[in-house]
């Protein structure tokens, strides 16, 4: 059941996904969020985006896989790590 009910999570969180974009923009300019929190976000994203090196091969879609799911873990991890005062304040639910 744990299984499944990550499972429902994380595709919900995919299908937010243009919604959590200007989010994730306006919590980066929120002066009230550590700024280590927002630059491991950034950095690590844009670390593994450029690095020549990727898991699965540069191949027409499949390659840009593993550069999306990084960036969503990492995203989820950023959310995660801001308080849900903030959150609510945009707007945004945590389930």
């Amino acid at each position: 059941m744990l299984r499944k009910n990550l499972f429902w999570r994380r595709f919900k969180f995919l299908l937010n996904l243009p919604r959590s974009l200007p989010l994730a923009w306006k919590l980066l300019q929120d002066g009230r969020l550590p700024l280590q929190n927002k630059l491991f976000f950034v950095g690590l994203s844009l670390f593994y985006l450029l690095w020549p090196i990727d898991i699965i091969p540069d191949l027409p879609l499949l390659g840009q896989l593993d550069d999306f799911t990084i960036f969503m873990i990492m995203f989820n991890w950023f959310l995660n790590k801001v308080p849900l005062e903030i959150l609510e304040e945009y707007g945004w639910r945590k389930d």
